[in-house]
């Protein structure tokens, strides 16, 4: 048998240590929707896509961009940060955007004059974020059900809403109306599926279906050739009061 250095042998035995430390260092961890990487913090990030519908009817790019049996829709998509406590409770902050100057109003009839314009939607929102079902969730439980439970989301919270062309903005509507917040606050609302596609990680990547419901300003911009939804104005220059718009989102959500 050949003679090997002690030196040799000292060196080999501290090569298995070290990638025995590695290999569980490295080692993926169980699903835990419970807790984050960061403990008992969780800390969700999400792109989403989707629409919203407006009764009135468009074009774009001469293209019809009509719902069945109803009018536009609008696209709008959207960025969203989760906070939570232990995966259940905490705190969301939503920005999104909704593309409306680029859809042309179409009349309903030939011969009919065409309704107001679209404007763009920007929206900043804030949210309490509660995972409900996450509360039935057994401590340590790693299963992919888990998981599955804590993505059922609700969430409520203020937000501000800038809806604007290139000539006139909400922020100048409000300055016309003398009533700046009651042209900018609205509340946000939101109900979110999820569908993790990993549940044999510390984080995970989910498919996220998103209903939003936003109630916010009606604002009438550039002299009243634009508007922010389909409603009877009564001047340009009076607050027009508030009005529920739906959005109907698709995207991914990965947790750290």
């Amino acid at each position: 048998m050949p003679h090997v250095p002690l030196s040799a042998r000292l060196g080999r035995g501290w090569s298995f240590v070290a990638a025995g430390c590695l290999g569980v260092l490295w080692q993926p961890g169980a699903a835990r929707a419970e807790l984050g990487s960061l403990g008992r913090l969780t800390v969700g990030m999400a792109l989403s896509a989707g629409f919203q519908p407006d009764a009135r009817r468009c074009q774009v790019a001469g293209d019809s961009r009509n719902t069945p049996g109803s009018g536009c829709a609008l696209l709008v998509g959207g960025i969203d940060a989760s906070f939570l406590w232990r995966g259940r409770l905490g705190a969301s902050i939503l920005l999104s955007s909704t593309a409306g100057q680029a859809s042309v109003p179409q009349a309903t009839e030939a011969g009919m004059e065409a309704p107001p314009a679209f404007p763009d939607r920007v929206s900043v929102a804030l949210a309490l974020d509660v995972r409900p079902l996450g509360f039935l969730v057994r401590k340590d439980d790693h299963s992919y059900q888990a998981r599955l439970l804590h993505g059922l989301r609700l969430g409520i919270g203020p937000s501000l809403e800038v809806v604007r062309t290139a000539l006139d903005s909400s922020i100048d509507a409000g300055v016309r109306t003398r009533s700046v917040a009651a042209s900018l606050i609205g509340l946000h609302t939101l109900l979110d599926g999820e569908v993790p596609l990993l549940a044999n990680m510390a984080s995970a990547l989910s498919l996220r279906v998103s209903l939003r419901l936003l109630y916010v300003p009606q604002v009438v911009l550039n002299e009243g050739s634009v508007q922010s939804a389909p409603f009877v104005a009564d001047s340009s220059y009076e607050s027009q009061g508030y009005g529920l718009r739906t959005q109907l989102l698709f995207g991914l959500a990965y947790y750290l």
